[in-house]
């Protein structure tokens, strides 16, 4: 509601009690109004001011043209010279980073997989130690030491214990695994076909005995009779060392699964005798473990940063054989990139893999700040550099020209507006620092003036020490202005986003202060039209604390009884019948009266109290009384009756005749409002509030959050430098 609030147009006075009429930004089908020469005696159509205005731009491009120096060209062609040089430099060191990033993320994606593919050997260590020392174990002893193991290790896929069996203990061996609920269990071989078959009779047997988790396919199986993998348990055996194959077996039914590496430890009775027929004669058995190489290369690519890396891992002792992990798959086809690929050497027990890793396509690019990047952006620094030269060039002979206006020095601009643009200024004599109003560059119409003069005058009128000071009015080399008092201070919005709803104490001081000004313009014949948060300042005026400034006396309307100007009529009637009674809407929705948005003809001094008492409910609650996102919709909202009391919708203590007082100024009819600004002061002052607002309460918040409230507001003000809802060391005047 706060954003809401300060984005809404300042919007500007009329006078005479007729309709106020749109501005030329909101009706410019009926801005035919004639502009004036510096004069004031010529009249322009609206085509002279746009061949005005080309002339102008041609005078300016003519200026800046005529500033340019041989000088600068040069430089700016060295400029450009030397960013092609340093577009190369760039492009090199470029290329440099990413190989080097590339190589540092591939070194560490091997170190994560070295150190992943050495848990499955420690495991399968740690259980033919115990299998060693235990001797013979049952399967239930078996399943308990390997349980733990498989739920650790999510990429290990079985344990097993192969024990060396003699032909005489081969029936005991069978019965047990009978005995253990396996009843088709038996020593079995694969046979010429490839199907099983009951092993023969030979000398020895190492059958798979136990198995967790148990196949029954592979249970029973004799390796001592498959060709394939009897040769890597020999040299297990003979080592004295783990040895590592490619299992068949268990994963003879599994064609689409990813290769899985069959280990193998040899278990002696009485530990390693290190001799090659001393190990063949104590070996007991092996421990066998079976795991997934790509899970567990993948688990280590996800443990480290191998964005942008692509790589497979491959046995080189089998090329024929399929590659153990790959990511994505089919890199091995992707194409190679000069200094964008490695591969490192991969030890697992006796087995020797090659790690291949690439750059994937689109990752490592080198910075887009290359030749061609960097020669851009140096053509485009030598011409900015060389457009802004010339323009402060430019400017600085311009500002000799205009830095006055009148007897006043231009020092800051603060904001602009439709109607104008507001400076800080400094007297040339005085030195006293002044805010000065310059009517906008284009609206220098007859219409523009008058309403622009008359805004002065009517401000200038009114002496409430509340009501903002006029100082001067004038016009210089065809410029109108006038000057008005600098304040340091922040507006209600920005006091309530800064410290939230107000206590009633504070509000009834502030508001009681706004009815002075009211009452003196109300008196007057004049009616405010757009009092809301943002028109209303506080700050600390002539050692007094929260002190409140009434602003922007733009809208004002004359209720002396001015002729009636049909919203058709285009033309400006002599005087000041015409300006702002085209019966347009004028104001800020979100406080208007219903009346300013049905009959605006009809509005009087109640517009003002009920615009006053929203601001009242907006101080408490923080947010509007009728917060619609449009005209209408606030129209309705303030139809169906009063908002929320204060008692629920406040944050802090609201007494019950303060809210009385704020729902009797947002009545829907106006006869129901108090009957003037002195009445509704009266009933402020009536209203009981605990704790009330004192001058060391001003005082001690001004001491303690003041500077912090005016830091807000002069970095709100500087986020919007267009904005005319000014702050800080700004003036607030419109």
């Amino acid at each position: 509601m706060a954003r809401r609030e300060e984005e809404s147009r300042t919007a500007r006075l009329t006078p005479a009690g007729s309709p106020p009429a749109h501005s030329p930004r909101e009706r410019p089908s009926q801005n035919r109004s004639a502009s004036t020469d510096p004069g004031g005696s010529k009249s322009r159509s609206g085509a002279d001011r746009a061949r005005f205005s080309v002339r102008r731009l041609r005078s300016g491009f003519s200026l800046w043209r005529s500033s340019i120096r041989r000088t600068d060209l040069f430089v700016a062609g060295i400029v450009v010279a030397l960013s092609l040089g340093w577009g190369v430099t760039l492009l090199a060191r470029a290329q440099a980073e990413a190989r080097l990033a590339f190589a540092q993320r591939a070194q560490r994606l091997e170190a994560a997989v070295t150190e992943k593919l050495s848990r499955p050997s420690e495991d399968l260590t740690a259980l033919a130690s115990f299998l060693g020392v235990s001797g013979r174990v049952t399967a239930r002893q078996f399943s308990l030491l390997t349980d733990p193991i498989l739920l650790r290790h999510r990429f290990v896929y079985a344990f097993e214990w192969l024990p060396l069996v003699s032909d005489r203990e081969r029936p005991s061996y069978e019965a047990e695994g009978r005995a253990a609920g396996l009843t088709d269990y038996r020593f079995w071989e694969a046979g010429p076909d490839g199907k099983p078959r009951e092993a023969g009779r030979r000398a020895f047997y190492v059958p798979i005995h136990y198995m967790e988790p148990p196949s029954a396919r592979a249970l029973g199986f004799d390796i001592a009779a498959d060709r394939l993998r009897w040769p890597t348990a020999e040299k297990a055996r003979d080592s004295g060392e783990m040895a590592a194959s490619l299992p068949l077996i268990e994963e003879a039914d599994r064609r689409d699964a990813s290769p899985v590496v069959a280990a193998y430890a040899p278990i002696y009775r009485g530990g390693d005798p290190a001799s090659e027929a001393a190990r063949r004669a104590s070996l007991t058995g092996f421990a066998l473990a079976i795991f997934r190489v790509a899970p567990l290369v993948n688990e280590a690519a996800a443990a480290v940063d191998a964005s942008g890396l692509g790589f497979a891992l491959r046995d080189v002792e089998s090329p024929e054989a399929p590659l153990l992990a790959e990511r994505p798959r089919g890199v091995a086809a992707l194409p190679r990139r000069r200094g964008l690929a490695v591969e490192f050497p991969v030890h697992f027990v006796n087995r020797r893999w090659a790690l291949s890793v690439a750059a994937l396509p689109g990752a490592f690019l080198p910075s887009p700040r290359s030749a061609v990047g960097a020669a851009a952006a140096g053509a485009v620094a030598a011409l900015l550099g060389f457009v802004l030269i010339t323009l402060l060039r430019t400017i600085s002979r311009l500002r000799r020209q205009v830095e006055k206006v009148g007897p006043y020095r231009l020092v800051a601009r603060l904001g602009q507006g439709a109607m104008g643009v507001v400076w800080e200024a400094r007297h040339a004599l005085l030195r006293r620092p002044t805010a000065v109003k310059l009517l906008a560059p284009g609206t220098q119409g007859e219409r523009s003036l008058a309403r622009f003069e008359r805004e002065v005058q009517m401000t200038a009128g009114l002496t409430h020490p509340s009501t903002i000071a006029i100082y001067d009015y004038g016009r210089t080399e065809g410029i109108f202005y006038y000057a008005m008092e600098l304040l340091r201070g922040i507006n209600l919005l920005q006091l309530v986003a800064f410290d939230g709803p107000l206590s009633s104490g504070r509000v009834v001081h502030l508001l009681r202060q706004a009815c002075g000004p009211l009452a003196e313009a109300h008196a007057a014949g004049l009616i405010h039209r757009d009092i809301k948060p943002a028109n209303l300042m506080i700050c600390v005026y002539g050692g007094i604390p929260d002190f409140l400034k009434v602003l922007d006396f733009g809208l004002v309307k004359d209720i002396g009884g001015s002729e009636i100007v049909p919203a058709w009529r285009a033309e400006a009637p002599e005087g000041d019948v015409g300006l702002s009674q085209d019966g347009s809407l004028l104001g800020t929705p979100l406080y208007m009266a219903p009346e300013g948005m049905s009959d605006a003809s009809r509005v009087d001094g109640r517009a003002d109290l009920f615009a006053l008492g929203a601001v009242g409910y907006f101080l408490l609650t923080g947010e509007s009384p009728f917060p619609g996102r449009t005209a209408l919709e606030v129209f309705a909202l303030e139809r169906k009756g009063p908002p929320p009391p204060l008692s629920v919708a406040a944050r802090h203590p609201v007494s019950g005749d303060l809210d009385a007082t704020i729902q009797r100024c947002l009545s829907f009819h106006r006869e129901e409002r108090p009957d003037s600004a002195e009445a509704l002061d009266a009933m402020l002052a009536g209203c009981a509030v605990d704790p009330p607002w004192t001058a060391a309460d001003a005082r001690a918040w001004w001491r303690d959050r003041g500077p912090a409230a005016l830091a807000t507001a002069q970095a709100q003000r500087q986020e919007k430098p267009g904005s005319l809802v000014l702050s800080s060391n700004d003036p607030l005047a419109s």
